[in-house]
């Protein structure tokens, strides 16, 4: 995907602070505010998924999270990849799953939970053991608080990503002729 600087900047200052007018964007940039907005249209039909809130999960009394590492269980693999991970979402203690291409797992689990009496209570309760241990079975359980929580934004790898759109230096041309050439 090809950005202009206009667009890059634009996609940056949103990252920083997804309120910001497009007026003060546009006298930022020494750009219309006509301009920001047509640029901030195309950014959200293409890269910009929606404008999301980040809370703090201290102040709001989510003080322990649990890492799971999961494989299928038989019946889950029954009952297909995309339904157990649809399962999965439905759980408002499940804050993300990640698929991984491993043979002894299936899935990474990020939980959280007020603290560790409720994360003790959500894996040994009868009601989590029926409703998913019959999809996945958690092999190791890394369990952590609030206090370990050390960044939790991806923000620094969208600017490093957003300043090298578009971008193609020459030598990755090269080894990507090379490669093409071995291939035959």
């Amino acid at each position: 995907m090809k950005l202009t600087k206009n667009e890059k900047e634009i996609l940056k200052l949103l990252l920083n602070n997804s309120k910001v007018t497009d007026s003060d964007i546009a006298s930022k940039l020494k750009i219309s505010s006509v301009a920001v907005g047509k640029i901030r249209r195309k950014l959200e039909s293409s890269v910009i998924e929606s404008y999301t809130v980040n809370l703090n999960y201290t102040k709001l009394g989510i003080q322990a999270f649990a890492i799971a590492i999961a494989k299928l269980t038989e019946q889950g693999m029954e009952k297909g990849d995309l339904e157990v991970e649809q399962e999965l979402m439905k759980n408002a203690h499940i804050i993300s799953v990640y698929r991984v291409p491993k043979a002894s797992a299936t899935h990474i689990i990020l939980y959280g939970f007020k603290d560790l009496n409720e994360l003790d209570n959500f894996f040994h309760a009868y009601k989590f053991k029926a409703k998913l241990h019959d999809l996945v079975e958690t092999k190791e359980l890394f369990t952590f608080s609030h206090n370990s929580l050390i960044k939790n934004s991806p923000t620094q790898l969208f600017y490093q990503v957003i300043d090298s759109l578009g971008e193609q230096s020459p030598k990755t041309k090269f080894d990507e002729i090379q490669n093409f050439k071995r291939r035959l």
